[in-house]
């Protein structure tokens, strides 16, 4: 006669584990001063309030480059004043022997990405290389209000109209904003390092290609003209669009 089961032993569903592609903001830590973090994200949420927007709950990865190895880091500190400013810290990179194992110590994961001491880019950028149009899309033939939101999944995003202020377009691959983009425009958000963002008029609020932002103001060298918005080696580069 079989046994019956003792109790706890009952058959439960198997832990599924899959690999996932996320977009992440990197903070380039330049002070490894908690004060003068806590000063700089304060003024850049004074002069650009779509920054503060943006990465309200947020996740972002610190990259370390900047820190010098023997130098102490009160990253106790560093990350209770991100998460004051509502950023979410869920990781470093780039980080010295000594400070990833504070980072351990805080069960704080360190991160692969570009080797600590890799080499200098040069100043000057090749000419940019056409990029392929990503499959399916979104084409929006009148302008976009204050407030709305537009969304191309899986594909590029066309508008053939002006993107307002305080309106938001994003896509999974490039935007092309035939008119004025006054608004925050979001590109590659699904982690795509290719996408690029082409607008006829460039007076953003904020630009983002694959979690790299910036935010603009009039005054800009290329505010008011055709420019194009990309990522290269992990930095984000405007340049005028020459039509």
């Amino acid at each position: 006669m079989a046994n019956p089961r003792s109790p706890g032993t009952e058959s439960s569903a198997p832990l599924r584990v899959a690999g996932g592609v996320f977009t992440l903001s990197i903070l380039h830590l330049e002070s490894n001063d908690p004060q003068q973090l806590a000063q700089r994200i304060a003024e850049e949420y004074r002069r650009h309030p779509a920054a503060a927007d943006f990465h309200r709950h947020a996740p972002v990865v610190l990259d370390l480059s900047a820190i010098p190895e023997e130098a102490p880091l009160a990253l106790p500190e560093i990350l209770e004043v991100l998460r004051a400013a509502n950023w979410f810290p869920v990781g470093l990179r780039n980080a010295a022997p000594g400070h990833q194992a504070l980072a351990r110590a805080l069960h704080l994961p360190v991160l692969r990405g570009q080797e600590r001491n890799a080499a200098p880019q040069p100043e000057t950028l090749p000419p940019a290389q056409p990029v392929p149009a990503s499959p399916g899309g979104l084409i929006i033939d009148h302008p976009i209000r204050s407030g709305q939101r537009s969304y191309a999944r899986g594909g590029d995003l066309v508008c053939l109209a002006a993107v307002n202020a305080g309106a938001e377009i994003m896509a999974d691959g490039n935007i092309h904003v035939y008119g004025p983009l006054r608004g925050r425009a979001l590109a590659g958000v699904s982690g795509q390092e290719t996408a690029r963002i082409f607008c006829m008029s460039l007076e953003a609020e904020l630009v983002s290609v694959a979690g790299l932002y910036r935010t603009l103001e009039p005054g800009y060298p290329l505010w008011g003209k055709a420019a194009q918005i990309y990522s290269r080696d992990e930095q984000l580069h405007i340049t005028a669009l020459y039509i």
